[in-house]
């Protein structure tokens, strides 16, 4: 059983890569925050949601795994991983959650077991609710704090609080994305009886992901989608880790990554910035595709290997 450890680190490696490009975009690329010091808050954050408020989403993933053994673990894992690591390359906020959802199905379909419908339809019920609720929140958010930002007349008051508040931002969405994202490979983990310290291993490893390749898909969010002042970035970070923590709290594995890109998008559109549509457009094909790949994938695997 030890071997699946690998395609488990290699998927928190991926989540870092990726993932942690939704939870810190908007503050690296608004220049609020230094890269190095955002790995260290995603490390620091994550870990906490995994070991505290991960229980309700690796639970439902661990239900869904029901009936798979630790090799058909192990080729999901490796199978989601790969398709996260394709869009990364791209420089494309993947779902992580959709990636292994996918191959959870294509083990399924594999093995003829009987796929758990209403599981599956809240979750990607929520899939789609999560970005539409992030912009609409990041509009309420920024609304608000515009008007309280107004009154205040010193600058370096002003710039103090910019940071604290993008701060406060990031450290929500990195605990989040230990919750729900991270808590999707736990919850496989669990699946198969491995709990306990291995959590810490995962977030380790995550924060290394996202030191060393995340740079592209930090890009996108922060910088090609549409401009970000200090004050949109919060809203919209803000907002989506709002949205993802309501999914959380219905153990619902939802991707961090469509709320975010939801807040940016839909609050740019409300302040009338400029949107890459373009990229918008790239982004939903990679959330329709990841599944997919990754189903596919894990369902040749199973099917060829021994």
């Amino acid at each position: 059983m030890d071997w699946i450890l690998f395609p488990a680190l290699f998927m928190a490696w991926a989540v870092g890569v990726n993932d942690s490009a939704k939870v810190v975009g908007t503050a690296v690329g608004s220049g609020l925050l230094g890269f190095k010091k955002a790995v260290f808050v995603i490390v620091v954050f994550t870990t906490m949601g995994a070991v505290f408020g991960g229980g309700g989403v690796s639970g439902t993933i661990s239900e869904l795994a029901k009936g798979l053994d630790a090799y058909s673990i192990g080729i999901i894992l490796f199978s989601a991983a790969v398709a996260v690591t394709l869009a990364s390359i791209r420089g494309l906020p993947i779902s992580t959650t959709q990636s292994i959802v996918g191959g959870l199905a294509g083990a399924a379909l594999t093995f003829n077991l009987m796929v758990k419908w209403e599981i599956l339809f809240k979750i990607v019920l929520a899939w789609v609710l999560s970005p539409l609720a992030a912009a609409f929140l990041a509009i309420m958010v920024y609304e608000v704090y515009v008007k309280l930002f107004k009154k205040i007349k010193q600058i370096q008051l002003l710039e103090a609080m910019y940071k604290w508040l993008v701060f406060i931002a990031v450290a929500f969405s990195a605990f989040n994305l230990g919750a729900n994202e991270l808590s999707n490979v736990v919850g496989l983990m669990e699946a198969i009886g491995i709990d306990g310290p291995f959590k810490l291993v995962l977030s380790l490893t995550l924060g290394f992901g996202a030191l060393t390749f995340s740079h592209e898909v930090i890009m996108s969010i922060g910088k090609k989608l549409t401009p970000l002042d200090p004050l949109s970035a919060f809203s919209s970070q803000f907002a989506s880790a709002i949205a993802v923590t309501t999914a959380n709290l219905f153990g619902l594995p939802v991707s961090s990554g469509q709320a975010v890109v939801g807040g940016v998008a839909g609050l740019g559109y409300h302040l009338g910035n400029p949107i890459n549509w373009g990229l918008i457009r790239s982004i939903v094909l990679s959330w329709i595709f990841a599944p997919l790949i990754s189903g596919i994938l894990t369902y040749l695997l199973l099917g060829l290997l021994p």
